[in-house]
């Protein structure tokens, strides 16, 4: 137990350190406010089962240039991946879904392609339970942003999770 307590602890820091990362870049694309250095043409796939708040990101996202599927679940989302991986660059995924949660949904894409860059987001702090299922499969590939989260914001997230070297 001591371990897992551990293991724990050394995962909530590691999230801390990505969020102080995140507010220092925050913080600098915050004084320039140009979308263009933080915008893209990839395509991002993003699965939320909250209508509203899944429309909102495609719109942000739209606007910062990039193609967007969307999905109401993980069962869809797996799905689309195994048709259209190979031409989606990134997963933005909520991580509080019924029947299948986000970080379930994303050990099954990484079964299908390893390379998948993925952003998760909640309205969750590191005192809740449920970013533990995050925390374990946080690493480079992951990162994480809270909601509420601005357009700036969002396009900033994924712009750097994009630019990260596998």
């Amino acid at each position: 137990m001591k371990d897992e307590e551990k293991s724990k602890k050394a995962l909530i820091s590691e999230l801390k350190m990505l969020r102080q990362k995140y507010t220092g870049l925050k913080d600098i694309f915050l004084k320039t406010q140009d979308i263009t250095l933080v915008g893209g043409n990839e395509t991002i796939l993003v699965v939320d089962d909250n209508e509203d708040i899944r429309k909102t990101i495609v719109a942000m996202l739209e606007k910062c240039g990039y193609t967007v599927i969307e999905a109401d679940s993980s069962r869809t989302a797996i799905e689309i991946f195994k048709s259209h991986g190979s031409t989606i660059h990134l997963v933005l995924s909520d991580v509080v879904m019924p029947e299948i949660s986000g970080p379930e949904m994303v050990k099954a894409l990484f079964g299908i392609q390893k390379e998948i860059k993925v952003v998760f987001m909640s309205g969750f702090t590191e005192d809740d339970v449920i970013l533990d299922d995050v925390l374990k499969i946080l690493h480079s590939q992951t990162s994480f942003i809270e909601k509420p989260f601005t357009f700036q914001e969002i396009c900033l997230v994924v712009r750097q999770q994009l630019d990260k070297k596998p």
